[in-house]
């Protein structure tokens, strides 16, 4: 009587290694895409800040805009007399409305970061005034861009100057 051996063959071996090698290949295909989902999240999320702030504006007639504080957090404020004063978050009640990348519900945007810790026109800051046209700290109308971008993905958001039209 012959005694089986306990073990794997080579062509086991192999075929572990190569089926190891093709899952790996499709979960970083997959990753990749994780990102650009990320920086979409972002794009839609400061836009709609960016639209409330700019209707805040238009209905209480003073000037609210946004300021980037670093690369991955901005605050949503009001201009009064030349001093910004962050509002209240209408979601998070009795906030600030600050909004951090990372921490932005549970971290689902963490590595979003700003392309520039300056992109609106060459300043962290941009508002509204009441017409909801976009200008600098002194009222002064800009033409403005912003990025941001994460993991090599990058998307702009657009600010036509005296509509203040944002498209992204």
């Amino acid at each position: 009587m012959h005694k089986a051996e306990k073990g794997f063959t080579l062509i086991e071996l192999v075929i572990v290694i190569v089926l190891l090698g093709i899952i790996g290949v499709v979960v970083s295909l997959n990753l990749g895409g994780l990102s650009s989902i990320r920086v979409n999240n972002a794009i839609k999320k400061m836009v709609g800040d960016l639209r409330y702030a700019q209707q805040l504006a238009i209905a209480t007639q003073s000037r609210h805009g946004l300021t980037i504080d670093s690369l991955q957090v901005y605050s949503v404020h009001k201009d009064t007399g030349g001093v910004d004063t962050d509002i209240k978050d209408p979601v998070n009640l009795g906030t600030d409305f600050i909004v951090n990348f990372d921490t932005y519900q549970q971290g689902q945007l963490t590595g979003v970061r700003f392309s520039s810790t300056t992109p609106f026109c060459g300043g962290s800051v941009i508002e509204f005034n009441s017409i909801g046209a976009p200008t600098d700290t002194n009222g002064t109308l800009l033409a403005c861009t912003s990025s941001i971008g994460f993991a090599g993905s990058t998307s702009t958001i657009l600010i036509e100057p005296n509509t203040g039209k944002l498209t992204y």
